[in-house]
């Protein structure tokens, strides 16, 4: 497939992100972003907060189901890597001539699994957090006492993600400028410009696209997230 590149040009391209990761990646910053807004609410709005939680929570448990059988860039094997791989990367990240990563940098794999701990935790403390009058679906399960502690543990975690999603954001941006590798657009369009310049895949084979991500583990992905939310909110 042939697409511009930043002067206009046209340039080769190669599929990194197939279709569930991107529908994944922008429907989690949507829902994301409502819960944020929604999350002072009360009385209709709440409903909405909650409902925007449960959005959330289904959304990573597909991610968490999509990095186990998903496609070869979104699983977990292909970026978590070791330590002395993080390290390696930011160093020549800072050299003169940064190369680009096919898929997620080995920093920002650890930051994709970061960001869904946290948000596991945030939608797991919300089912049973109780504050005032908006209670979690959860929270006549628990005593009172415990119910406000996990809102207050709640809040706090709300706090953390946002500023991880902060310096997500930043480093994508700069990570981005160094590489001269639009990491934005990748995740938009699922294809990356000039695969020539990526490292060689599997010994000395130029890399490929990822083959398409198949209606049956998608279905079954999808199924399981929703079936997670219908048991939880209904």
């Amino acid at each position: 497939m042939i697409m511009a590149d930043e002067h206009g040009n046209a340039a080769p391209t190669l599929k990194v992100w197939d279709l569930p990761t991107r529908v994944f990646h922008w429907s989690l910053v949507a829902f994301s972003i409502l819960a944020w807004i929604t999350s002072e609410a009360d009385g209709a709005l709440f409903w909405l907060h909650l409902w925007a939680g449960y959005a959330v929570m289904g959304l990573a448990t597909f991610r968490l189901i999509w990095g186990v059988i998903g496609t070869r860039h979104a699983r977990f094997t292909a970026f978590i890597r070791s330590w002395p791989d993080v390290r390696s990367h930011i160093r020549k990240l800072l050299s003169p001539s940064p190369a680009p990563s096919l898929g997620h940098t080995p920093p920002g794999g650890w930051m994709i699994a970061l960001l869904l701990v946290v948000l596991i935790l945030l939608v797991a403390t919300g089912l049973f957090a109780g504050d005032d009058e908006e209670l979690g679906p959860f929270a006549l399960f628990v005593s009172a006492g415990l119910a406000d502690a996990l809102g207050e543990i709640h809040e706090g975690l709300n706090g953390l993600l946002w500023t991880l999603v902060v310096f997500h954001v930043c480093a994508v941006f700069a990570v981005s400028w160094l590489t001269r590798d639009s990491l934005v657009r990748a995740m938009w369009t699922g294809r990356k410009i000039n695969p020539d310049r990526f490292p060689p895949q599997d010994g000395n084979a130029p890399p490929a696209d990822i083959p398409p991500a198949g209606w049956l583990r998608t279905g079954l992905a999808v199924l399981l997230a929703a079936s997670l939310i219908g048991i939880v909110a209904l």
